[in-house]
């Protein structure tokens, strides 16, 4: 049976913004980007977190949410563009085999 690509993405976005929420973080996201490969499909999702002090948090919550869906992989980044507020940066991205 094939993997319903859209009702994941919905959750994988549902999920995170739930997660920013939970934190209070202003930061929403939109979508989940959808990379097919012959052997699977991967998940890739963006997050922006404004209070270090969560991070660590927000990611031990992607774990425990996302970890059932496939191979999951978690990094983070601290960015400081020039002319807006430090953010750090939470990539994550879920490789699901077809």
């Amino acid at each position: 049976m094939p993997i319903d690509k859209e009702k994941i993405k919905a959750e994988l976005v549902d999920g995170s913004n739930a997660i920013l929420a939970k934190y209070n973080e202003m930061d929403v996201i939109d979508s989940v980007s959808v990379m097919n490969m012959a052997a699977k499909t991967v998940f890739l999702g963006s997050l922006r977190v404004y209070n270090e002090d969560v991070v660590s948090n927000i990611k031990k919550d992607i774990q425990k949410e996302f970890k059932s869906y496939g191979d999951l992989a978690i990094r983070d980044e601290k960015v400081v563009p020039c002319c807006a507020p430090s953010y750090i940066h939470i990539s994550f991205n879920i490789s699901i085999k077809n």
